[in-house]
Order: C-alpha cells, then sequence, then structure tokens
C-alpha cells in the first residue's frame, strides 16, 4: 500500500521564494563582481546544496508485508514491524517546539533532522506538509515523523501489520 507526498501551500511557497532569492543572489553576484571568484564559489556551493536537498525530498511512504518503507530519491528508510513500538498521530501545533538541526524547514517540504526542545530529542522528519502527520517509534528509541493525505489508514495498515507479526 503506497500513500505519497504532495507539498502543501507553505512548502510550495517556501520553496519558490528559496529559489527565488538564490537565482537572484547570484545574478547580483555575477553583475556586481565581475571578474571575481566570488559569484563562482556561491553558485557553486548553492547548487550543490540544492542538489543534495532535492536528493533528500520524500517521495512516498510504502507498507509493505515485512516493513514499513520510507522512499526518498535516493535513500530508503526501512522500519521493519518487530522492531516498531509505537505509530500514533501528531498535530501541526505540536511540531512547535521542534526546530531544525539539519534539514529543511519548507523547502521541498519539512525533513531532515529536527531538535524536539520539548525532550531534547533528536527526531527524523519527512513531512511535506503541516497536517495529517504521524508519529512513528521505534524499540530503539528512534523516532520518524511523517505526513500523508490519509494519516489513519497508514495507521491502520501499520497497526494490522504489527499485530500479525506478533
Amino acid at each position: 500500500m503506497d500513500f505519497r507526498y504532495r507539498l502543501d501551500r507553505r512548502a510550495r511557497l517556501a520553496t519558490w521564494i528559496t529559489a527565488g532569492f538564490i537565482a537572484v543572489a547570484i545574478t547580483l553576484l555575477w553583475l556586481l563582481s565581475p571578474g571575481s571568484y566570488l559569484p563562482a564559489w556561491f553558485s557553486s556551493i548553492a547548487f550543490a546544496v540544492l542538489a543534495l536537498a532535492a536528493l533528500s525530498v520524500p517521495r512516498r511512504i510504502r507498507v509493505t508485508s515485512a516493513a514499513v518503507e520510507i522512499r526518498c530519491v535516493i535513500e530508503i528508510t526501512h522500519i521493519t514491524y518487530r522492531h516498531l513500538k509505537d505509530i500514533r498521530r501528531v498535530e501541526p501545533s505540536d511540531l512547535k517546539p521542534f526546530m531544525p538541526i539539519f534539514g529543511s524547514p519548507g523547502f521541498f517540504g519539512y525533513f531532515g533532522y529536527w531538535l524536539a526542545r520539548k525532550n531534547w530529542d533528536v527526531v527524523k522528519v519527512y513531512a511535506s506538509q503541516r497536517r495529517g502527520l504521524v508519529m512513528i517509534e521505534d524499540l530503539y528509541e528512534q523516532r520518524y515523523l511523517v505526513s500523508v493525505d490519509e494519516p489513519d489508514r497508514l495507521i491502520e495498515a501499520v497497526r494490522g501489520h504489527m499485530s500479525a507479526d506478533k
């Protein structure tokens, strides 16, 4: 069973604003400092960071008979049911104490490592919108925050496989 990611309005706006800001900064650097290495260095670093961010964008969540898979462009996070401890819904207001450590706060969605300031815990975020949030916690105290259009259906599917696995 697949659950696809769709960017919400806020994430699309953040993506376009960030890309526009970087394009304007590169253009201004090329116009204001011709013959300098600064525009070339900034352009190279900006494109490298954008490429790395684009490779980490979550694409879909797949619930199989063996595990929950969070599929990004390059990476796949594989969580087997026997290692799952809990899965539950999270309200968007619960995101307020979260702060990105290394990741995106809106550019191509919300992903990366975020700090939960309430209990100083690190959470791996794979969300494309601020609604439909689901927290997945494994036995090793790792927490994953994902977003889907149908969070209750995802929770039911995973809990069904968890009970069948025991």
